[in-house]
């Protein structure tokens, strides 16, 4: 081997060197799987290919097609060819389907890439559509894995205006797929007690009432992606003696803390309120004097109302500690209901508020020593008189 030979092998070494380095930093300066990939993405192309693609599992075990780019990108349609693939198939066949399954890093020639018309599956002719489309002489298929479970699968081409990809190139993608599978894994890792943080308060939200001519709704969406759980609460249910419930509370936090001490509020609220059938303030003094004996560090506010069905109509009637008056939601216009103010009785020796005598709502109670904050829920309540 003269020196020019060994001058080639140690360029090669240092291209293949600097490969690792760029794509270990692009998977490394964020926790944004889908980002990072894109950036290895455009650090391979043109480097060690024409185009590249990547697929990622989501957690149903479905691929999905988070980056494609291309050295020339106007050949890529708009909107990029990214999105949801096919499911895996029960006996895979094609390449990308044994890779998802585990297997490669898989080389394939002109021979293995056929039209797709000639796909064996669904999964297989999206995989043949692509080749056709981005033109691929050659190709490798290597899986993205980590801590022995396929995350996904990386694909990279060269059309027949290039060298071809051969065997030699294997250990230096599946060194790239090694990288790219850490940094994917954590991502997840980082994301994962924020998904069970959510799915543990999706759990805890309550099945409204469906009985009588009592419409309900209500949606739950996270405050935002760094904030996804809370102390902040809605229910509904109906009392033995007919009356039904509607409540609105939030303790304040925004961590698993806030979630848990809302969970227990909420189910004290729910024994309470069954239990006694008593008036809204009354039963939101019961609920102050458990909070403070059993929570004394934490800040909650709560509006809890009864609405009741007579001959006459719809009645309301709540008590609030920290939230304004409920809208009264009507198709020309909206404002609160209207409420008769007493004066708080002192906190240490109360006394029972003054029953209204209307048909809408009842004194409010005193202040639970609660403070009001943003709800990141709402509940809407519609009504119909029965036929």
């Amino acid at each position: 081997m003269d020196d020019f030979e060994v001058d080639q092998v140690v360029q090669r070494a240092l291209d293949r060197l600097t490969l690792l380095a760029e794509t270990t930093t692009a998977m490394t300066s964020t926790l944004d799987s889908y980002a990072a990939v894109q950036r290895v993405c455009r650090i391979l192309v043109p480097q060690l290919a024409d185009w590249c693609a990547v697929d990622l599992l989501d957690d149903d075990g479905r691929p999905r097609r988070v980056s494609v780019v291309h050295r020339d990108p106007g050949i890529l349609p708009v909107g990029g060819l990214s999105g949801p693939l096919p499911a895996i198939p029960e006996d895979p066949s094609d390449p990308l389907s044994r890779v998802l399954i585990g297997a490669g890093p898989l080389l394939l020639t002109a021979a293995d890439i056929s039209s797709p018309d000639k796909a064996a599956d669904p999964l297989h002719a999206r995989q043949l559509e692509l080749f056709e489309q981005l033109g691929a002489h050659t190709a490798v298929v290597a899986p993205v894995r980590a801590r022995r479970q396929v995350l996904g699968a990386l694909t990279i081409g060269r059309s027949a205006d290039r060298a071809p990809l051969t065997h030699d190139d294997l250990a230096m993608v599946e060194d790239l797929t090694h990288r790219i599978a850490l940094g994917v894994d954590n991502a997840r890792l980082h994301r994962e007690p924020q998904h069970i943080a959510e799915r543990l308060q999706r759990s805890l939200l309550p099945t409204l009432p469906k009985t009588g001519p009592l419409l309900m709704a209500a949606r739950y969406t996270p405050a935002a992606t760094t904030a996804e759980v809370g102390g902040d609460w809605y229910d509904s249910f109906p009392l033995p003696d007919g009356s039904t419930t509607m409540i609105i509370g939030d303790v304040t936090g925004h961590d698993l803390r806030a979630a848990i001490t809302m969970s227990q509020l909420r189910n004290m609220l729910r024994g309470i309120g069954c239990d006694r059938q008593d008036a809204p303030g009354h039963i939101l003094r019961r609920l102050d004097v458990a909070h403070h004996s059993l929570y004394p560090h934490a800040t909650a506010t709560c509006l809890y109302a009864l609405l009741d069905q007579d001959d006459n109509g719809w009645t309301i009637s709540y008590s609030s500690a920290g939230h304004p008056p409920p809208p009264a939601d009507h198709p020309r216009r909206r404002h609160p209901l209207p409420q008769r103010r007493t004066r708080s009785p002192p906190r240490r020796r109360p006394r029972p508020p003054t029953p209204s005598r209307h048909p809408t709502p009842c004194s409010p109670a005193p202040p639970c020593s609660c403070t009001p904050t943003a709800l990141h829920r709402t509940a809407a309540v519609k009504t119909s008189r029965t036929a």
